[in-house]
């Protein structure tokens, strides 16, 4: 096809994908014709990569709807404009003007529709170029049919039902053509299934993608493990037998959502999870287990704890299926880590310390016996449950020196926790192994909150914890802080892990048959990696629910809250939340400590930490589509309740 870019602009209206000015910047003059795109390999391969830079930016801490649009973590609403994500988790998102809009690219959004276009005009031209080896084409092929895929996929989670842009459309198109209907959500899943699988055919395998000059392209590991997220999805609550959705009709007049339940969608999604799984290990994906040298010498929870960050920070380990490369890596971990020095005048705004975990976060993992706190049959006995939020007791030895700092007050809710607590966030008093300082106990450094002090200071512009938290997991414990520098080790943001894998496993295995053996073999994994004992054996011997873990249930509640910790930060609670139909936890008003307390007493007292009450509905599930493309596209209709 030898046509002028311009035949796509009558589309590129009725979608609302706004200008479409300078998408290619690779054309002598701004003559962004075809023929020249793809006039040799060169330039037909910056091609590739413009398709490959609609990429949602996941991980960024700003942008990204799952990293700071959920109950997981607040920031401090003040000096600093709210971010896009924030508005969202507030409950501020609008029809008229929707922040991170993914379907104009407005308010932090990528223009995914212009992406999935120039999707469609690489692969309908790159069999014309003259000097691109077979081998290669059919890679490059591959990559940009997953492409397209995915961002029909990044729609259809932000979205719902979506329109299908196979093909782009000719200038000769009716306006009938190109009011575009929305379809079903199956025909949305099984056209992003298919190509995502037809894609994984001419994939390279992991191995065969050079970490140095490809780092972070499309291999067949990604495709089949996204495949498998996409029908997990599409098995879960939400788009499964959803009847709340019984009045978005298709152009038909049939439901856009499916009205019956199918559990044989996951059975679908348990095979694409165990094909995915099979071809991980067979090219040498595990999860991660490496010891760091820097803790050599370390007491054995070091080990455990910095093993378990490593897991997302040690760049392209073997646990690491796809990690995203568009993301500001530094950016994130300056929001992530707490100060655990005293930083000079001039570095006080390289450790922001804003991405503020929130009370509720520290509450979902899980005690030292692997259960939850409230169902601990320690924690009961000796009523720490119930005593959480007060202050204990200065400790001077014992194994809680190793967590909380020595002669130092904190709360019971920070004593007797799992190893992915103390790896997971930073809370006053805390031991912050790493960050420098790796020599127990006579170089190791400690977080103080109270009053704002070393590791919230307040600043000017207000970079400071609100909840008296930090994310410690996300950024790498060889991450280092002086009083006069700091350094930053980059890491590609894990879009996905091979745990992540592990758990989708095991929840379609008991939502479509129960719990058998297999859903253990894959939950007791990752349990093992953080310490931990199996499911069976700790509810048996630690929990005031015993047989929790034997009905369908029960076993559903602990595989939930087992992603919740494990993937804690990651974003994914945002998405799981909304899958699972649970929207209304949002509505548990978020929660920290006392940060403008003087004295350790006034710190250790619970305070809310939005300044509105947050307010969901069945409506906020999915984004509105703006008003102005509505107008445009009569056919196009609006999403529930907006």
């Amino acid at each position: 096809m030898k046509i002028k870019y311009t035949i796509f602009i009558a589309l590129a209206i009725v979608l609302g994908l706004g200008s479409c000015k300078g998408y290619l910047d690779i054309v002598p003059d701004n003559v962004a014709t075809i023929d020249y795109s793809f006039r040799n390999r060169t330039v037909a391969e910056k091609y590739l990569f413009t398709c490959y830079s609609y990429r949602p930016t996941v991980g960024g801490v700003n942008v990204d709807p799952a990293m700071n649009g959920c109950d997981e973590t607040w920031i401090f609403y003040g000096n600093n404009a709210p971010w896009n994500n924030t508005q969202i988790q507030r409950g501020f998102q609008t029809s008229v003007n929707p922040f991170l809009n993914f379907w104009d690219g407005e308010y932090g959004g990528k223009k995914l529709w212009n992406g999935i276009r120039d999707c469609n005009i690489f692969l309908e031209n790159v069999a014309s170029v003259k000097d691109l080896p077979d081998y290669e084409m059919k890679r490059w092929v591959a990559e940009v049919k997953f492409l397209k895929a995915y961002y029909h996929y990044y729609l259809f989670k932000c979205y719902g039902p979506i329109p299908i842009m196979d093909v782009n459309l000719p200038i000769s198109a009716s306006v009938e053509e190109v009011q575009v209907y929305r379809e079903t959500v199956d025909n949305v899943v099984k056209y992003i299934t298919d190509l995502m699988k037809e894609a994984a055919v001419d994939l390279p395998e992991a191995g065969a993608v050079v970490e140095g000059t490809e780092a972070g392209r499309i291999d067949k590991l990604v495709a089949l493990a996204m495949r498998a997220e996409v029908l997990l999805f599409a098995a879960s609550p939400l788009y499964n037998g959803n009847t709340d959705y019984a009045s978005m009709l298709d152009k038909s007049g049939a439901p856009l959502f499916a009205q019956t339940y199918d559990a044989n969608k996951w059975k679908l999604a348990a095979e694409a999870c165990k094909q995915a799984i099979d071809t991980c290990l067979i090219q040498k994906k595990g999860l991660y287990d490496v010891v760091d040298p820097f803790t050599a010498t370390a007491p054995d929870p070091f080990k455990i704890q910095t093993t378990f960050r490593q897991a997302v920070c040690d760049r392209w380990n073997k646990e690491l299926i796809w990690g995203n490369t568009n993301h500001d890596n530094t950016y994130l971990s300056r929001q992530a880590q707490a100060k655990v020095v005293r930083l000079n005048a001039e570095l006080s705004n390289q450790v922001f310390t804003e991405w503020a975990p929130t009370l509720k976060m520290a509450e979902k993992f899980y005690s030292k016996n692997g259960v939850p706190i409230e169902e601990d049959v320690d924690w009961q006995t000796n009523t720490w449950y119930e005593n959480r939020y007060k202050v204990r007791p200065a400790v001077s030895s014992g194994e809680e020196i190793y967590y909380v700092q020595k002669d130092q007050k904190t709360a019971y809710l920070h004593f007797y926790r799992e190893p992915r607590f103390y790896a997971t966030l930073g809370f006053d008093k805390g031991v912050y192994f790493g960050n420098g300082y790796y020599t127990w106990p006579s170089n190791v450094k400690y977080t103080d909150f109270l009053n704002k002090q070393v590791s919230g200071a307040a600043t000017a512009s207000g970079n400071f914890s609100i909840t008296g938290y930090s994310v410690k997991k996300m950024h790498s414990f060889k991450n280092a802080q002086t009083a006069s520098s700091t350094s930053v080790e980059y890491f590609p943001f894990p879009v996905l892990r091979l745990a992540d894998l592990y758990l989708m496993y095991a929840e379609a295995l008991n939502e479509f048959g129960g719990p058998n053996t297999e859903i253990f073999t894959y939950l007791d994994q990752v349990r093992a990696r953080a310490g931990l004992k199996g499911v069976k054996e700790s509810w048996a011997s630690f929990s005031t629910k015993p047989n929790k873990p034997d009905t369908k249930d029960g076993l559903r509640q602990i595989i939930q809250q087992e992603r919740t910790i494990e993937l804690a930060f990651e974003g994914k609670r945002f998405w799981d939340i909304r899958r699972w139909k649970k929207i209304d936890e949002l509505n548990e008003q978020p929660r920290g400590w006392n940060i403008s307390g003087e004295t350790t007493d006034d710190f250790y007292n619970l305070v809310p930490v939005a300044q509105v009450p947050v307010k969901f509905t069945v409506k906020d599930y999915f984004w509105p589509i703006k008003e102005s493309d509505l107008t445009v596209n009569k056919n196009l209709i609006q999403n529930y309740g907006w």
